[in-house]
């Protein structure tokens, strides 16, 4: 009965209506599978649980219908999802999930989009939070998990009721500031609605404190909740608003952050940092993917039930995320459907036409392959190192592989083409070695693999860029060509090398235009490289110039 009377409340969004009354729509995809779950005889409520847990409005329903049906029977407060699959039983849920099919689903493009944005913000806070809590709080980690997918629930709030109003802010101010001008010229404040909002729809007190600021916990074992929740939505905030880095484990947080609150070791910081990196960074992937496809529709009670793929396969990401393992690392970006990507303004390429003895003031390249250099830099030999293990299988098994052609090669020249060989038969698309010159203006490609061109000439236009500079630089992933690229790519790997020339010397990986590094690629070109840097002063020769030659592919 209830439900039936807020539908008839609810009927319509005019801003003349209580936005608390609103029933917002969830996400069909999540929806659709929830139900999928729910039809298999064997399926298991912990993947019903954690599907549900990637939907605030599926959280809020499960909780505010079996907290409605045990508060009167004394016991304490449901706080999570799976135990309140467990209590209301098959029949209930189902009941549950099929009333959510009624809702309306937004149709304007503009307030689909942001509603989208903020749904996918308090997805992202609830499973950072839940990696906080899997560290320093481990029995509440279901809890955090919960509260932590509502945090956005004021903006989506906003969203709906709003409308086009909350649109034109959005597309010319920060969250931050749109939160302010909702405020100040509409009287909605966000944060307010959505404590109003979640204590309307029945959210027990014992998760909502986390999010009401002024609120405090009834029991001393739950204090931690709001600072840690706070930190996870500070840390996906900085990484929207791409401010990533100034979080990373070394680095001065800002004074009033929630991190400082937390007691962490730096080590318990460093494994919350990269989990929450490879998650973040592999949501992104897949909501990239997602936005290129048809925005899916919630399955009708009785109709068939077909499994969505990109929702299984981003829940079984987050279940590995969250166990530890490494099937972030795994995941690939398809192709973009941005335009081609043009060359950075700070690189311009061109094919070198003149004799070599013409460059050699500034690259000394003539020298490098006319000279063959029989005797290493270190007579002494050096102790062998074990490579590091990386977390797959498919990992290791390649850096081994690099390890054996070092061990087999009798000059740096022949180890070097084999490592840009070995490269691209792995992770990467291209790979090249690059020579920069004295005045670190220009440099020259001198072998490559894949796509690349030998003898391409680089105009180094921006003095502080990675390769005019010889720094480490890797792009994971970008939605625009990255200008620190020589060819504009959206993700590759530059590193100097400790190679026995006389001007710096680079190695250059990327996945090509459009793809995006992995989280293993990136581990694979570091192992790499460490190893390389070791093992290059004990090995006679110098460099490979193969200009004049075909590329190899």
């Amino acid at each position: 009965m209830a439900d039936q009377n807020d539908t008839h409340e609810a009927e319509g969004n005019e801003k003349g209506h209580n936005p608390l009354i609103l029933q917002l729509p969830c996400d069909p995809a999540v929806l659709n599978e929830a139900r999928r779950l729910m039809s298999e005889e064997n399926s298991r409520v912990d993947a019903l649980g954690t599907t549900c847990l990637q939907d605030p409005i599926i959280v809020i329903e499960l909780l505010k219908t079996s907290n409605a049906l045990y508060f009167s029977s004394g016991k304490s407060a449901i706080t999570s999802p799976k135990t309140a699959i467990v209590r209301l039983g098959s029949d209930v849920v189902t009941d549950t999930f099929n009333n959510l099919t009624t809702r309306q689903q937004l149709t304007d493009p503009g307030q689909l989009k942001w509603y989208s944005i903020n749904r996918s913000r308090s997805k992202r806070i609830g499973i950072v939070s839940r990696i906080f809590a899997e560290a320093i709080a481990r029995p509440l980690a279901e809890d955090c998990q919960a509260v932590g997918c509502m945090f956005s629930i004021g903006d989506m709030l906003a969203v709906y009721y709003l409308g086009q109003d909350y649109v034109d802010l959005a597309e010319e101010h920060s969250r931050s500031g749109v939160n302010y001008r909702l405020t100040s010229n509409l009287k909605f404040d966000v944060d307010q609605m959505c404590v109003a909002y979640l204590r309307r729809n029945g959210i027990p007190e014992s998760l909502l404190f986390a999010i009401d600021r002024e609120a405090k916990p009834r029991t001393q074992d739950r204090v931690v909740m709001k600072p840690l929740c706070m930190a996870a939505s500070e840390l996906v905030d900085a990484f929207d608003s791409n401010k990533w880095e100034k979080f990373a484990p070394g680095k001065n947080v800002p004074p009033k952050s929630a991190l400082r609150m937390l007691k962490m070791t730096d080590s318990q910081y460093l494994k919350i940092y990269e989990r929450t990196s490879e998650y973040l960074f592999s949501a992104r992937m897949q909501e990239e993917r997602q936005r290129r496809e048809p925005i899916p529709e919630i399955e009708t009670p009785g109709s068939s039930q077909e499994v969505n793929r990109e929702t299984q396969a981003l829940e079984s990401e987050i279940q590995n995320i969250l166990s530890g393992s490494s099937a972030a690392d795994e995941l690939v970006l398809d192709s973009f459907t941005a335009d081609d990507a043009v060359l950075p303004d700070s690189t311009r390429v061109e094919e070198i036409s003149e004799d070599l003895s013409s460059f050699e003031a500034q690259f000394s390249l003539a020298s490098a392959k006319s000279e063959k250099k029989t005797v290493a830099r270190v007579q002494e030999p050096v102790k062998a190192v074990e490579p590091p293990k990386l977390r797959t299988k498919k990992g290791n098994k390649f850096v081994s592989a690099v390890n054996e052609l070092f061990e087999e090669a009798e000059s740096s020249e022949e180890l070097l083409a084999g490592l840009l060989q070995k490269l691209t038969d792995g992770p990467f698309e291209k790979a090249a070695l690059i020579v920069v010159s004295r005045d670190r203006n220009n440099a020259i490609v001198v072998a490559a693999r894949g796509s690349i061109t030998n003898g391409q000439k680089l105009e180094l236009n921006d003095p502080l860029s990675p390769l005019a500079r010889c720094f480490s630089k890797v792009q994971s992933f970008s939605s625009r060509p990255n200008e620190a690229s020589p060819w504009g790519s959206k993700a590759f790997a530059l590193a100097p090398i400790d190679a026995d020339h006389d001007t710096p010397v680079a190695l250059y990986a990327d996945c090509g235009t459009n793809g995006s590094l992995t989280f293993e690629a990136r581990r694979i070109f570091r192992t790499v490289v460490e190893i390389l840097n070791q093992k290059l002063p004990s090995i006679p020769g110098g460099i490979p110039v193969e200009l004049g030659e075909a590329p190899t592919s």
